[in-house]
């Protein structure tokens, strides 16, 4: 028993040395400023695709905010893949000028399977090539007015193969669920993705907001688990994609603003990215030997996939079974491990656990205040709040692995328009995208 102990203790040891680098990215990322890109006269050509199911109230929007924006209309093209809709969804983007495909398929209830008939139709109608990359985004998105032109400049210096943008929160202020999503998002923005972006490594994707390169897809879409989102990052970093970062091209999206629905989506998050780990541990592994990979950017997914939390919470409590079990048999429970002794214990450490996440939403929010739009009073409550939502992550990733985990559609009702959060030029021409003989 007492080996035992201590094999798990080093087991555990051995996590804080490995998992030590994200502390170095949390220090850069709070003390440098975010990579910009130079302006280019190059204009790509650029496909944008958008998953929708009866999602009537807010695409609209997001079209309009497409529309407004400063790049070149001729260079854009507006897919919406309109996934088992029984709104008017559909209607209002051919109206907006999107080319529709319309999919009526429950079987294949899930973004990937939209995603996978959505490009068959484009490669069918258009061919892959027809574009230089593919900018995706979900419904609720919209896009500020400069967000092409900026994600250009970062694709033009063709250093990259797939660039994520800024994700910021259009509903931060409507409760402290949403304000919760909105600080974890900022925080990824800063702890992840920049210090990434300046040690010149790759970093993650997250749902919508991001351009991949034409070149990935020749095939269609391949990416088809819970979160293929994760999917799609472990796959281009063991394949030797670069995946960068451009902070100047800024997007917003609608966070949940209901518990059950966090509870629904963050099970099928970790559920989603168990998944991946397991399917390309191996690849990523591989990949930190081979010359022609990101040998760091391989091991570094590896251990964003991994579940981390879930697994060093397991072997702590493991680790506290044995020794209460080792202190009885000695007769010394009492001292060591009595009842107030643990309760104390888990005390100071959830009170650690709140005071080190209190601290890191508070540099957070100062750093990215500018972008969030919130009164002071309420953004401080907010962040007292935040721990809550990493709190709840260990519980639900348990519960997950018992449970049957399903994609489930989140409704989105902010009905908020760009210019209500961004300043828009009021002599920019709000044309509509181009639509051709294939809408």
């Amino acid at each position: 028993m007492e080996t035992a102990i201590r094999v798990l203790d080093i087991i555990l040891k051995v996590f804080l040395v490995m998992s030590f680098y994200k502390f170095v990215y949390m220090i850069l990322g709070f003390c440098r400023k975010a990579k910009t890109f130079s302006v280019t006269e190059k204009k790509h050509r650029y496909a944008i695709v958008i998953c929708a199911r009866n999602e009537e109230k807010v695409i609209g929007n997001l079209l309009d905010s497409i529309a407004g924006q400063d790049y070149p209309k001729d260079k854009l093209h507006v897919f919406v893949i309109a996934d088992n809709c029984t709104d008017e969804t559909a209607a209002i983007a051919r109206a907006k000028g999107a080319t529709v495909y319309e999919r009526h398929d429950l079987s294949k209830a899930r973004k990937g399977y939209a995603l996978g008939f959505g490009f068959d139709r484009i490669k069918e109608d258009y061919g892959i090539e027809n574009f230089e990359g593919y900018l995706f985004f979900d419904a609720d998105n919209l896009l500020r007015p400069d967000y092409v032109t900026e994600m250009n400049k970062a694709f033009d210096t063709g250093e990259l193969d797939v660039i994520t943008g800024y994700r910021n929160t259009k509903n931060f202020d409507t409760n402290c669920i949403s304000a919760a999503y909105g600080i974890h998002f900022y925080r990824s923005s800063l702890t992840y993705h920049r210090p990434r972006q300046l040690l010149n490594s790759a970093t993650h994707l997250a749902g919508t907001g991001y351009l991949v390169k034409a070149e990935i897809l020749k095939d269609g879409w391949r990416w088809y688990c819970l979160t293929e989102d994760t999917q799609l990052t472990l796959y281009l970093v063991a394949h030797g994609y670069k995946i960068g970062y451009c902070e100047a091209a800024e997007f917003f999206d609608e966070q949940p603003v209901g518990f059950g629905t966090v509870i629904k989506q963050r099970m099928r998050w970790f559920k989603g990215r168990l998944y991946a780990f397991f399917a390309y541990a191996h690849q990523e592994i591989a990949g930190m030997f081979k010359k022609k990979t990101q040998k760091w950017a391989c091991f570094d997914m590896l251990f964003y996939a991994f579940p981390y939390g879930l697994v060093t919470t397991v072997i702590s409590l493991a680790v506290t079974a044995l020794s209460v079990a080792l202190a009885v048999q000695a007769g010394t429970v009492m001292d060591s491990y009595g009842p107030l002794a643990t309760l104390k214990s888990m005390g100071m450490d959830l009170l650690s656990f709140w005071l080190m996440t209190v601290f890191t939403g508070t540099v957070v929010v100062i750093r990215e205040r500018k972008h969030i739009h919130c009164t002071t009073k309420k953004l401080v409550l907010y962040v007292l709040l935040f721990p809550w939502f990493d709190f709840i992550e260990i519980p639900l990733a348990i519960f997950s692995l018992f449970m049957h985990v399903t994609w489930k559609k989140i409704k989105h009702v902010d009905t908020t328009r760009i210019e209500q959060l961004v300043p828009v030029k009021t002599d920019m021409p709000q044309t509509v995208i181009m639509k051709d003989k294939a809408s």
